[in-house]
């Protein structure tokens, strides 16, 4: 072949490739733009020069505004199907957002579908970072900009290797294969939203980092004072944790968010105001600032020192919000009053409601109290990249009569719940502490080092028949001596409760 025949052979399936991107998009299906993504790797580098990766396939550092980055070379792809000037826009806000222009000095729009003939360059000028240029005839491209450039190649055989690239995905043959896994069921299910049991939280860009400054020897004499005022053995060394703690107390500091590592003490309080309280433990001299996301994508070790501190933040905004933690069973738990007593609390999905956070259980034949049962949840948390999410597994606990030790007979009532409960019910649940614990009001305290975010939907495609694969529901009799039956709760399954 020659190299005109080399160019129409490129013309060919670059048209192919804009008529199967349009055909995909018009019924719904995006998959085609991820595929896309692949392709264009080695046809830009071929044509550019370049030397991109695509970052959703290298799982590197997030970067949320782009899809192909080269990072010898400064320069990042958006790959998109949508031309819209909105589009662009918030591309570029959020490229902003993220000071990306600190990563790269040039950032591309390509659109795979056509691109619009002209766009106000002038409306984008205050959301373009200062000293970064982009320009929408220079820095949005399309399959025809492309081609141009092919054209003005000289090369032969560079010609022909980017040949090679359009014929080996878009022949006749690949492209009857991504047909058939369509039509034979391969993503052809209308995509449904769906909510996972995940919130997404936000917390400082920063937490601060300072070696402990105790005088260990006080603490020691003061707490072996009060344990021989007791009856009890003298202690030789306190674990640094302990001591620590016994530092906060002896100065009437009663809060937990912060961690140890590696003899340091780490936290998201701001350790160089003066008015900090932490400062009264810490060397001062030592205090350092550290971006958070460098530091949890430093080392696995740092990684779970961070996921550590989170929950330590977690604990104390539950504490405002009358949640507390409890260590034997790691879960958070509705707090007892004293005396005990049920609880319920007011909270709104699309009507206001009341939901019972605290059920008095009581024996039917007798009509005393058993034991109290606690709305709760499990917490851990996940990050895919920079992006945070809290997990929440609900589940509950008992406590004896005088509602703070674990009852008995917990064993036998979290085996009978569990039976009754089914998938909707734990789902609604996870509705009521995700609302509760993202309310803000003019009584609630607010906690500025973790903010839980609202429920946010995220779309599957295919969609799932619930009814293949929800297993069907068998209650069968509680085994042991349980002193009363369990019956669902039925308080959060009228759906009018909820968004």
């Amino acid at each position: 072949m020659n190299r005109i025949e080399y160019i129409n052979k490129i013309n060919s399936c670059a048209a192919r490739f804009v008529h199967e991107v349009e055909g995909f998009t018009a019924i719904g299906n995006y998959h085609i733009n991820i595929h896309s993504e692949n392709f264009l790797v080695p046809l830009l580098n071929e044509v550019f020069g370049l030397e991109l990766e695509n970052l959703n396939s290298t799982k590197k550092k997030n970067f949320p505004a782009i899809d192909l980055a080269d990072f010898k070379n400064r320069v990042a792809f958006q790959v998109t199907s949508t031309s819209s000037f909105d589009k662009i826009k918030s591309t570029l806000e959020t490229f902003a957002k993220h000071e990306l222009q600190n990563e790269f000095d040039v950032l591309y729009f390509y659109i795979l579908t056509e691109r619009k003939p002209q766009y106000n360059d002038a409306n984008l000028t205050d959301i373009i970072p200062e000293n970064f240029v982009f320009e929408s005839g220079e820095h949005i491209i399309d399959r025809d900009v492309i081609l141009q450039k092919i054209n003005a190649i000289s090369s032969t055989p560079k010609i022909h290797a980017i040949s090679k690239l359009y014929e080996h995905e878009f022949s006749d043959i690949q492209i009857e294969q991504r047909k058939l896994k369509f039509e034979n069921g391969y993503l052809n299910n209308e995509p449904e939203e769906i909510s996972p049991n995940m919130v997404k939280i936000t917390f400082p860009r920063t937490l601060y980092k300072a070696e402990l400054f105790i005088d260990e020897e006080a603490i020691l004499e003061n707490l072996n004072d009060y344990l021989q005022s007791i009856g009890k053995k003298k202690v030789k060394k306190l674990k640094p944790n302990n001591l620590v703690k016994k530092a906060l107390k002896q100065n009437q500091i009663h809060f937990e968010d912060w961690i140890l590592f590696e003899k340091c003490i780490y936290t998201f309080r701001n350790l160089s105001k003066s008015s900090e309280p932490l400062r009264k433990i810490i060397d001062v001299g030592t205090i350092t600032s550290l971006d958070c996301d460098d530091f949890y994508e430093q080392t696995e070790a740092n990684n779970r020192v961070f996921k550590n501190l989170l929950r330590k933040a977690l604990i104390q905004l539950c504490y405002y919000r009358g949640i507390e933690f409890f260590p034997p069973r790691r879960i958070f738990r509705f707090v007892s009053s004293r005396p005990p007593k049920a609880k319920q609390i007011r909270w709104k999905g699309k009507k206001e409601s009341t939901k019972t956070v605290i059920f008095e259980m009581t024996n039917k034949k007798e009509g005393h109290i058993i034991c109290y049962r606690h709305l709760a949840f499990k917490a851990s948390f996940l990050n895919f990249k920079r992006d945070w999410y809290l997990v929440i597994n609900p589940t509950w606990s008992f406590t004896n009569p005088g509602g703070y030790k674990e009852s008995r007979y917990e064993s036998a009532y979290m085996a009978g719940i569990k039976r009754l409960e089914n998938n909707n019910s734990v789902y609604n649940y996870f509705r009521f502490f995700a609302y509760y614990l993202s309310y803000m009001d003019l009584f609630t305290t607010y906690y500025p080092y973790l903010e839980p975010s609202k429920i946010e939907p995220m779309s599957l495609s295919p969609s799932l028949d619930e009814q293949k694969w929800v297993p069907v529901k068998i209650i069968e009799e509680m085994s042991g001596s349980v002193p009363l039956e369990i019956s669902p709760d039925n308080e959060l399954t009228n759906a009018t409760f909820f968004d």
